[in-house]
């Protein structure tokens, strides 16, 4: 089983899946030296999306947003891959600059198909996602 998404950034990417039921700040709310959620109150503050696909409705906050999720992909510490609920042009600059894949799914869908820590697949070039285990 897979779910469609639609395809923003084109690329593969694999990881642990790192839901967020409400939007982050990249500006301010992630460290850009190492990952890190540091926005306080969030559901994810202390956790790390470095290496993960991580899946979020939006992004929120300012444009300068872009750079950082820029600047995590040149340190190394950003998420291998990215869904968003909707189209979020903040994210989606600093993906395109960053060479990170990034979607567009349905959040309700993405959660009710696949559990936080799950290992899948974001084939942003086929517009699909999946779990590791599905041979296609």
């Amino acid at each position: 089983m897979f779910l469609k998404i639609k395809v923003v950034n084109e690329g593969v990417a694999k990881g642990p899946l790192l839901i967020s039921l409400q939007p982050i700040s990249f500006f301010g709310g992630v460290d850009p030296e190492t990952g890190i959620v540091v926005e306080k109150n969030h559901p994810l503050e202390g956790r790390s999306i470095s290496n993960r696909i991580l899946a979020l409705p939006s992004g929120k906050g300012s444009t300068v947003g872009s750079y950082v999720v820029y600047a995590l992909a040149k340190k190394g510490v950003a998420p291998s891959g990215i869904i968003v609920g909707r189209v979020d042009s903040i994210i989606s600059a600093g993906a395109i600059l960053g060479g990170i894949p990034l979607a567009i799914a349905d959040m309700k869908r993405l959660c009710s198909y696949f559990e936080d820590g799950e290992i899948v697949v974001l084939d942003a070039r086929r517009g699909r996602l999946y779990r590791e285990t599905l041979k296609e």
